[in-house]
């Protein structure tokens, strides 16, 4: 009988510290998820900044452009073209 209560002991503490385990490993998920988000947060927010540095390069080129070559009407119209595309592209991408 002894016996019985010691294997009996043993396998109640056993549990206990599974029990223990699962909580702590739910927690760290928890925890985890929690920095995966605010991650997925920060990347998007940094895609956004190179995003408009990005417009902000391509149009001081386009004024750069435009100063140089002030005659050439045909490729300005090209480039403000080329800007009204891409600015659609960019305004159907948020709409999705």
């Amino acid at each position: 009988m002894a016996d019985l209560d010691v294997t009996l002991h043993s396998l109640q503490s056993k549990i206990e510290k599974i029990v223990h385990l699962y909580t702590k490993l739910q927690e760290d998920y928890t925890k985890v998820a929690s920095d995966n988000q605010e991650l997925q947060k920060t990347i998007e927010q940094q895609k956004s900044v190179i995003s408009n540095l990005e417009e902000k390069h391509k149009i001081l080129k386009l004024a750069k452009t435009l100063n140089i070559n002030e005659n050439n009407s045909t490729e300005l119209k090209y480039k403000i073209n080329e800007l009204v595309r891409e600015i659609d592209k960019s305004i159907a991408l948020l709409n999705k």
